[in-house]
């Protein structure tokens, strides 16, 4: 099983790494390139639904919510980006950057769901930046 997995991350790669050269071998117009997860994985030996996020300690926490949050803007100073963005602010940042809106930027919140109660969430950004500070 680990195996596939394996496999199937390796070609995923390539296939993303395969695309980007092309875009940017190709566009006329230097191509604004955002790559993101939305969340991951649950911890070792959990079972999906029935995983108590209240009660995660911060290493699963920071698995959970550490995510790929990759852009390549092009003609901007890297020092735009803040170590905290999150997905949220992603497209507002771009949007304000390259197409003149002034769009507020959102609190970058962490949040998680109880799988037994949809539309149950939990606010986390307290826990992670304790446990990163």
């Amino acid at each position: 099983m680990k195996e596939m997995y394996i496999d199937q991350l390796v070609a995923t790669n390539r296939m993303v790494e395969s695309l980007i050269e092309t875009l940017l071998e190709t566009s006329d117009t230097p191509p604004i390139i955002i790559l993101q997860a939305d969340e991951g994985p649950i911890p070792r030996g959990a079972e999906w639904g029935s995983w108590n996020w209240t009660n995660a300690t911060p290493a699963e926490l920071r698995e959970k919510t550490g995510i790929l949050n990759a852009y390549y803007l092009p003609g901007v100073d890297n020092g735009v980006l803040y170590p905290s963005i999150s997905p949220a602010n992603s497209f507002r940042m771009v949007f304000n950057l390259y197409f003149g809106t002034n769009l507020d930027l959102l609190d970058d919140l962490s949040y998680v769901y109880s799988h037994g109660q949809p539309y149950k969430f939990y606010d986390l950004t307290d826990r992670l930046q304790q446990d990163a500070g």
